[in-house]
């Protein structure tokens, strides 16, 4: 097998196996385990060899679970939409920060709440805005996260699916602030700042539109007023991972979908986390996000 085949066995497996697999083309020891799991569990001759039985079987199932879809699921035609995740956790019914970590503390300012300042609040904040400002635009959004409690990433992708397979296309936006650990020096915390963008690994529509909300950053928010941080080694900008909300939703088997993450800042640099809270920047950061949806449309439009 070829490296190109051998990624779409590991693709394939990954999927039906639901299990954590790199899509790396290299058919070492895991691939080779992840082979003799789906021959167990398909009553195939376990040998770890992805042969002639063992490929016709994977692709079968594969399409089951994937390709082959209910009529009754479907409008008929395509309908775009925005599925917006908002991180992490947010402020519950009483008052009080619900999630564990995903916070920082700045003595002496103001914040959300008496110098500490909420990751997930400040999602919440930022995805309510977008999705009001996408709304007003005609483009319809899906929220992923319940109003304060933690939905599991598992749960969030699957809400995604769901929707896709009954004919929306679109991409996911997933709104996050970021922070590095708490250990390091004052100095070092409020100098490491600046926003980055992530999406999955390889060559795909994901990358075109982490690149344009790249672009859509810098213009709202001015090129020179703040740190850009890039992964250039490939050819883009975005950094490539295997994020759980990324590597189940950026799917194969959905060619007109993509889904990016984007890092606002670094909530333990005090710097960042005032320009985070700040109320003209949060303006900003909504017409950023605004004109990448609008982006992803015409784009899947003119499809």
């Amino acid at each position: 097998m070829n490296k190109v085949e051998v990624k779409n066995l590991q693709y394939k497996l990954r999927k039906v196996l639901r299990i954590s697999l790199s899509v790396d083309g290299i058919l070492g020891p895991s691939t080779e385990g992840a082979i003799r799991k789906f021959q167990r569990l398909n009553n195939l001759v376990i040998d770890g060899i992805a042969g002639h039985n063992t490929l016709k079987r994977l692709r079968h199932v594969y399409i089951e679970l994937f390709i082959d879809n209910s009529s009754l699921l479907h409008f008929g035609k395509q309908r775009f939409v925005v599925f917006v995740d908002a991180g992490h956790g947010g402020i519950d019914n009483k008052g009080k920060y619900v999630t564990p970590g995903k916070r920082a503390y700045h003595q002496e300012e103001e914040m959300h709440e008496r110098g500490h300042y909420y990751e997930g609040f400040e999602n919440r904040l930022i995805t309510e805005a977008f999705i009001e400002a996408c709304t007003d635009a005609g483009i319809m959004c899906v929220r992923t996260y319940h109003p304060y409690k933690d939905t599991s990433l598992s749960d969030r992708a699957e809400i995604i699916r769901s929707w896709l397979r009954r004919g929306y296309c679109g991409y996911l936006h997933s709104f996050h602030s970021n922070a590095i650990s708490s250990s390091n020096s004052a100095a070092k915390l409020d100098a490491t700042r600046g926003f980055m963008v992530f999406n999955t690994r390889g060559d795909n529509f994901s990358d075109q539109i982490a690149t344009k909300h790249f672009e859509h950053v810098k213009q709202t928010i001015g090129a020179d007023n703040w740190n850009y941080r890039t992964q250039t080694k490939d050819g883009d900008v975005d950094f490539e991972v295997n994020f759980q909300i990324l590597r189940e939703t950026d799917l194969q088997e959905f060619m007109w979908f993509g889904a990016i993450l984007e890092e606002w800042g670094f909530h333990t640099s005090k710097t960042d986390a005032q320009s985070i809270i700040n109320p003209e920047n949060r303006k900003k950061r909504v017409q950023a996000a605004l004109k990448t949806a609008q982006w992803v449309k015409e784009s899947l439009e003119a499809k």
